[in-house]
């Protein structure tokens, strides 16, 4: 992957992006095909985590999934692999944007905010491995300043273990309405960050290069 990425094309890309009507297909198959295993060869190892479609070329992961790295690899489900063009994360939050050569299998359709007691379902690769889905319930919205966040902060009882991070939280529907980030210690609930703080990050193209000794 090159040493800095390019903004402006992945901005110009962003503003671009529009959202497909829904497609007829089981929750679990469109979830296989929506999400990508992230791994992160860079200077404190190999570090693994999970991604999502936003366009046919354009990947949501989080932040800290891309810190460091000297190279990612990307893998489909089916074990394809997709060559990276170009990297960013979001200067506030967690949350990055990976630009891939090709296109992606599966693009996910964003829904809308979510309330407590909401079924939804976690997606991603714990530790690296197989593609998984878990079911839990929003439990709230919190403030997200106390975990970086800006904005709002969902809880939610779907257990998720390292790798999850970047992964999509789907509704019922499907539709993506957050990105997993982390796991509250004190609760040991799950946290994503609301689809309206991605949705905010792609108005702005407030993007920068990806940190870490890797890229500088």
């Amino acid at each position: 992957m090159p040493a800095l990425a390019e903004p402006a094309d992945d901005l110009q890309e962003l503003a671009g992006v529009t959202l497909p009507t829904l497609a007829r297909d089981s929750a679990e198959r469109r979830a296989r095909r929506l999400t990508v295993r992230v791994r992160n060869i860079g200077c404190e190892g190999l570090a693994t985590g999970s991604g999502w479609a936003l366009s046919r070329t354009l990947l949501v992961t989080n932040r800290h999934v891309l810190a460091g790295a000297d190279s990612l690899e990307l893998n489909t489900w089916d074990g394809h692999d997709l060559r990276v063009r170009s990297a960013n994360v979001g200067r506030l939050g967690d949350l990055g944007i990976v630009r891939v050569s090709g296109r992606l299998p599966e693009v996910g359709l964003l829904g809308d905010a979510v309330t407590s007691g909401e079924r939804v379902t976690a997606v991603g690769y714990p530790l690296g491995g197989e593609l998984r889905l878990t079911a839990g319930v929003v439990v709230d919205l919190v403030e997200g300043s106390r975990f970086g966040i800006p904005g709002r902060v969902i809880r939610l009882t779907a257990p998720v273990r390292p790798g999850n991070s970047g992964g999509p939280l789907l509704d019922r529907s499907s539709r993506v309405v957050g990105v997993v980030f982390a796991k509250e210690i004190a609760t040991g609930l799950t946290l994503a960050i609301p689809i309206a703080t991605l949705e905010k990050l792609v108005r702005t193209g407030d993007l920068a290069p990806v940190p870490g000794c890797g890229l500088e």
